[in-house]
């Protein structure tokens, strides 16, 4: 049996905490014989975005980069301006 388990993420006010935080991982890990992939872990990073929250050492704050991106969309309201969008105005 294979079992994956895809992020753990640890997040920290600073160097030592996050160093402790990772320790603590490790150990709960080794004891239930479940290790981790060196060379597809990342450590040490400032900031994360996980799904659609940026995680850092300040908390968690919701990002709406892809409402924003809709809300500054210039949607073609006219035959004429469609016409334009795609070079196939007279």
């Amino acid at each position: 049996i294979y079992v994956y388990i895809n992020d753990i993420i640890i997040a920290s006010k600073n160097i030592e905490e996050y160093l402790k935080y990772i320790k603590t991982v490790l150990d709960i890990l080794n004891k239930v014989y479940i290790y981790i992939s060196i060379e597809k872990s990342f450590i040490a990073y400032l900031l994360v975005r996980l799904l659609s929250y940026i995680v850092n050492s300040e908390g968690v704050a919701k990002i709406d980069d892809r409402i924003a991106i809709f809300k500054k969309l210039k949607f073609l309201n006219t035959l004429e301006t469609l016409e334009q969008y795609f070079g196939i105005a007279k």
